[in-house]
């Protein structure tokens, strides 16, 4: 089960938290008049995009953290897949957010989104993304929790073969238990 804290701290903050604090600081009367508009303007020629670039790297890192953990060649290549896929993200939305940044006359009847198109983008790559990166996180997470429970079946398993051994060895060498600790050494 992936933490619920998963979505704040790498979704939540990185992106909605500086435009929950454009909008905060236009509540008050005094900073209003500076801060209308704050939140489009901020994101209005495709900045999203930056935060996507981030979430893409952070997922391609994870994808390659789950192809070293996964045996099955159909999930190395799905996980191949996702990189690349991932990769393609962050190099197109480096090529749309510079689009964004050279357009200067508002086209789309907003004075702060020169290019919907590029805005609109910019809105479906950070909602894929952070979707994506969601979801390769929480398999990661399962994988590393399977690996990590089957090293404890593992150990348990091994310490019971040493125990019966031992077990086995003391009720036979009543006098001198000593006798059983030398080949476990």
């Amino acid at each position: 089960m992936v933490p619920v804290w998963l979505g704040i701290i790498n979704i939540l903050v990185p992106v909605f938290l500086p435009l929950f604090v454009l909008w905060i600081i236009s509540i008050p009367r005094v900073t209003a008049a500076l801060a209308a508009g704050g939140v489009i303007r901020s994101i209005g020629k495709g900045e999203l995009f930056w935060a996507t670039m981030g979430m893409a790297a952070a997922t391609c890192y994870e994808v390659r953290a789950i192809e070293a953990r996964v045996t099955d060649p159909n999930g190395k290549g799905i996980a191949w897949l996702v990189f690349g896929l991932h990769l393609l993200i962050i190099l197109c939305s480096a090529f749309l957010v510079g689009i964004g940044s050279l357009a200067t006359a508002p086209a789309s009847g907003h004075p702060h989104i020169p290019d919907k198109k590029v805005f609109y983008a910019s809105l479906w790559f950070l909602a894929f993304t952070a979707l994506s990166y969601t979801m390769v996180h929480a398999y990661l997470n399962t994988l590393e929790n399977e690996i990590k429970d089957k090293a404890v079946t593992e150990a348990r398993q091994e310490k019971e073969v040493i125990m019966k051994t031992l077990r086995e060895c003391l009720a036979k060498n009543r006098k001198d238990g000593s006798l059983c600790l030398e080949p476990r050494k």
